[in-house]
This record gives C-alpha cells, structure tokens and sequence, in this order.
C-alpha cells in the first residue's frame, strides 16, 4: 500500500523509514504560522491538518506532523534566529517542558488525527553552552531550537514519554493510525537480491538498456505479477519523463524484464568502462519490494 508522508522534514522522514521503508514524499503547500495561544495540542492538530488539506490526495495513505514545545504555557516554534533561539534554550535551561506533536492520517476520505505529548527535562545550561550548542547545530529549523537527535541529547536530564515524538514523529501513534487504515507489515527486499541487473551491449549510443535476470521462475513471476515496477515508476524512480522509457518489456522465457531509456551522454565518450551507464545501474539495483506481507 503506497504511504504519502506530507513533510519537508528530513527528521520525519527518517523515522518513517523505520516503519515504511518505501514511501512517498510530498511537500505541503504552506506551512502555516505557530500561533502562542491557545491549547498545544490543538495548535499542533491544525497545523497537521493544514498540511494534509495543502495537498491533492489519490490513491494511499497520507499521514502529515506538527511539532511545538510548550514550557509554562508558552509554546514555541522554530526561532526566527540566534537570538530568538537563544533566549528559548534559556527559557528550558534545568526546567521541564512538553513536547506536543500533532499526526494526521487519511485514506480515500477516512480521517484519524491525534496528539502526542512527552515531558522533558533538561539540565542547567551556562550562556556558553548554549552559545555553542546553536553555533555548531544551528537548530533553527527545529521547535524549540533543539533537536535531540542533533547533540541536545547531552542536555537531556529525563524523559517521560515517547522518545521519537520529541525527534518530530511518534512512531507508536503513527503505526496505531496506519494499521486502522490498512497499512501492512512487509518484509522488504531489494531487487538486487533476487535478480541480476545486466547492462546490455546492444544499446544504440543514446541508449541505456538493463536486461533483469531473475534467479527463479518464482522471483520473476512474483514480481511481474505484483505490477512494482511499471513504466510509470520507472519514469518516477529515474526522474525521466515516461516517454524517455523507450522499451519496457517482459520475456517469460528468459525469465527476464528489458528496460531501454535515452541516455545524455552518448556511449565511448566517457572511457571503457562506461562509468555513465554503470552509475545508472544504481537506483534499480537498490529499488525495494514488499515481498512478503504480514497482516
């Protein structure tokens, strides 16, 4: 089932990963501003949901995320600077504060959203030390002005609570969402694992062709059957208009897929060993495929 993560958080993304190896990213249309006022935990939902409405949703499930920090009822965003950033460190410096992150999951028109909150306490810090934090870090793309996967980790005294939450996406609540809508464990695999991918020499100088070998009837038959890779995808996988994709043909016999697509750099004038070619090679030897499915 393809999973959308609405973001343009690195951190989200590579806490997803942990969940769903493979899935989309799309950035939503606008952001939204932090408003001081009012509940966290409402502030942090709208948000989600003004991220989730900012973007077309067919086909899947979307899943967009909000994260502020509130201490003594102030909540706070990412700084606008240095000295903005500053002055929060030293509003959290040997004091506890909460962490609130909103998620918001849809599927064809079906909605769940909930909040998350955990306690965190961090230990005195000097003026020097949070000097130095910001100067090395620089965290002002983060609520707070600190990411505690990025060095803030040493500042943390106590935790109460989910640890991913405090990083940007609670992983619990988020998996709780996916599988009332659906979503499956799988086991992964890539397609290197189950099939040799050949660089053909009968390729014309404008011309890359990858002939998919597959070690077994089973592998290749799976695989055809499972529509994973589609001329459309490929398209996606090589940031390559579909009509770039000259050939894309199964060969049962061969137990073989052929694939042909234009190529910039016409072949021999980048040596012997044709390094253009080979580096194409990488992206479909490491394209993933939910072989098995639990659930």
């Amino acid at each position: 089932m393809r999973v959308v993560l609405v973001s343009t958080s690195p951190r989200r993304r590579e806490l997803l990963k942990r969940l769903v190896p493979v899935f989309d990213v799309v950035e939503p249309a606008g952001e939204g501003e932090v408003r001081r006022e009012g509940h966290p935990a409402g502030v942090v939902l709208s948000l989600a949901e003004l991220k989730l409405n900012s973007v077309d949703r067919k086909g899947g499930i979307y899943l967009a995320a909000d994260t502020v920090v509130e201490v003594d009822g102030r909540i706070l965003g990412k700084p606008s600077g240095f000295e903005e950033a500053f002055g929060m460190l030293k509003g959290l410096s040997g004091r506890w504060h909460r962490v609130y992150t909103g998620v918001v999951v849809e599927r064809d028109g079906r909605r769940i959203s909930g909040v998350e909150c955990t306690k965190v306490k961090f230990a005195p810090l000097s003026d020097d030390e949070i000097g130095w934090y910001l100067e090395t870090y620089r965290p002002f793309d983060k609520a707070g002005a600190y990411g505690i996967q990025d060095g803030a980790e040493i500042f943390v005294e106590k935790i109460v609570g989910s640890y991913s939450n405090v990083v940007g996406l609670p992983l619990a609540l988020v998996y709780r969402f996916l599988k009332r809508l659906g979503f499956k464990n799988c086991v992964w695999k890539r397609l290197a694992d189950v099939a040799r991918v050949v660089r053909s020499k009968n390729a014309g100088p404008f011309e890359v062709t990858f002939d998919i070998m597959f070690d077994d009837e089973e592998s290749y038959f799976y695989f055809k059957r499972g529509s994973f890779l589609d001329k459309e995808a490929f398209a996606r996988l090589y940031g390559i208009e579909v009509e770039d994709v000259l050939v894309f043909e199964y060969f049962d016999q061969a137990l073989a897929l052929k694939i042909t697509i234009k190529r910039d750099v016409p072949s021999g004038s980048v040596g012997d060993e044709d390094v253009y070619a080979a580096q194409m090679h990488l992206p479909l030897m490491n394209f993933m495929i939910p072989w098995k499915v639990y659930g």
